[in-house]
């Protein structure tokens, strides 16, 4: 790739590349669109946020004020980068949404309930 960006997602910087299989975007494509003036930008694939009902089973869990939602995924799931299932089984855009709420009830992902090919909704 000619692209520094693109070369770092494809090298898995970080921890949301395509390569590594704990992301939300594990198997999407890096694309590239090359813009009139000749410059190539590349970006991930768009995900489709999956329907709340792939994740047949899950617990209801209460949160509280110190919650994060890597920490609850880290817990339930085993790996903090699945915070993202947590979000997609409570139907968020913004991840930051689902424990912002002291007292407020959300559902999280069994892990023996996770569909293959939830990562790509």
């Amino acid at each position: 790739m000619d692209n520094a960006l693109a070369a770092l997602v494809q090298s898995g910087v970080g921890t949301g590349a395509p390569n590594n299989p704990s992301s939300r975007y594990y198997g999407d494509g890096v694309e590239q669109i090359t813009l009139s003036n000749g410059l190539v930008v590349s970006y991930l694939s768009r995900r489709i946020i999956p329907q709340r009902s792939i994740y047949a089973q899950t617990q209801n869990y209460s949160v509280t004020a110190v919650d994060r939602l890597d920490n609850l995924a880290a817990r339930y799931l085993g790996d903090p980068i699945l915070f993202w299932m947590i979000a997609d089984a409570n139907g968020a855009l913004d991840s930051n949404d689902v424990t912002a709420v002291p007292g407020r009830s959300i559902l999280i992902p069994l892990v023996s309930g996770i569909p293959t090919g939830a990562r790509n909704g």
